[in-house]
């Protein structure tokens, strides 16, 4: 189970940024490739678990609208192959600092 979907990244940044950060055809194809993210999700996927792992059994039974948020916030930015604009970096920094929060209870 994904903790966010490519219908969710498309909402909340775009198809534009997504088709930017993932066509990485020659030439470009001009269209979202779904391999690189499903890549970036199942790396955020990988990332929540790790922190939630100690503390929840997992595969959890539903997604709780927190962790999809930062799920989001982390697999927009691991798909930025150069450095991200301070925004998303800053989103993945608190989305961090929200899991090691969850993770030790407060």
């Amino acid at each position: 189970m994904s903790y966010a979907t490519l219908t969710q990244l498309i909402e909340r940044y775009g198809e534009r940024l997504l088709v930017q950060l993932t066509d990485r055809a020659a030439p470009p194809s001009g269209v979202i490739d779904p391999a690189v993210v499903a890549r970036a999700l199942a790396d955020s996927d990988a990332v929540i678990d790790g922190y939630l792992a100690g503390r929840y059994a997992l595969p959890l039974a539903e997604t709780p609208p927190l962790l999809a948020d930062l799920a989001q916030a982390i697999a927009i930015y691991k798909l930025h192959p150069f450095a991200p604009d301070p925004k998303i970096e800053q989103d993945y920094k608190d989305a961090v600092a929200a899991l090691v929060r969850v993770a030790g209870g407060t």
